[in-house]
């Protein structure tokens, strides 16, 4: 069975039959979409797994309504038409959302929560700010990028950047807060680092092997069970606060369209 991707679907009044179940037929627009792009082998293969697929739901449904009992079948009624009033009030909830809710945060009510809330972001492991380069031990600017890397001024940085191509491994972001973890990988060249109960702020330590290089300036270290700074849970306390914004919106709408029903004499408890 070969199925042309034509034109003729503009005009689907000669829509074309191409499987049967019983008294249900499947037409070849149901499926048309689905083959597009696709060369003749290709469309032939894919539009007989879609008849297949679809003559194997039709069965199993019919097998299943001659042999589940009565009482199993109201049960699966009601779990589909709870499922589908529940699909529709939650994509129509969805769209208020979109088209009502100010989505936009203020700086200040972030700002306000993390305060109000301080005590409630406690960090379960340590984060660091660092800067990074591994070079090779015979590089002949190593003084030079030391002391680059560690004043770390806008003209030392692109000073570093133009020597980028000298360097086996770097990271000089280090406005941004990384984990443990990320902080361990980091680490090219040590096996091991202590950093319980060591001040590591403003700290630059260097390690080398009998190949290379590596600096590492940690710029800022906050420890585990410590207060994030605000920087560093600025992204989730901005979805909290539109989450809640979010679970307020939806309270006041179904709360409203009670009592539009009741003023609209549409709803009414019988006592």
């Amino acid at each position: 069975m070969v199925f042309a991707k034509c034109n003729y679907l503009t005009n689907n009044v000669n829509d074309k039959i191409i499987a049967r179940i019983g008294d249900e037929l499947l037409y070849l627009s149901d499926i048309y979409n689905d083959l597009e792009n696709l060369s003749g082998s290709d469309s032939l293969i894919k539009s007989k797994n879609l008849i297949e697929n679809w003559a194997r739901k039709k069965l199993l449904f019919e097998k299943s309504k001659l042999n589940l009992s009565l009482s199993t079948q109201e049960e699966l009624d009601i779990l589909v038409d709870n499922y589908k009033h529940d699909l529709f009030a939650a994509t129509y909830k969805e769209l208020m959302l979109k088209n009502q809710i100010d989505t936009i945060i203020e700086f200040n009510e972030i700002k306000d929560y993390y305060y109000q809330n301080i005590n409630n972001f406690k960090l379960n492991e340590d984060i660091f700010k660092i800067r990074y380069l591994l070079i090779p031990i015979e590089n002949k600017n190593l003084n030079v990028i030391k002391k680059k890397l560690l004043r770390f001024e806008k003209e030392d940085l692109f000073f570093l950047d133009s020597l980028s191509y000298q360097y086996t491994e770097f990271n000089f972001n280090d406005s941004t807060w990384i984990n443990k973890n990320e902080f361990l990988n980091s680490l090219k060249i040590v096996k091991e680092f202590n950093f319980k109960n060591v001040n590591l702020v403003k700290k630059f330590f260097q390690f080398k092997n009998s190949s290379d290089i590596f600096m590492l300036y940690i710029d800022d270290h906050v420890k585990v069970s410590e207060i994030p700074p605000f920087d560093y849970v600025y992204s989730m306390i901005k979805n909290i606060v539109y989450n809640r914004r979010k679970l307020e919106f939806i309270k006041d709408f179904e709360k409203d369209i009670l009592q539009d029903a009741i003023q609209e004499n549409k709803f009414e408890v019988y006592n």
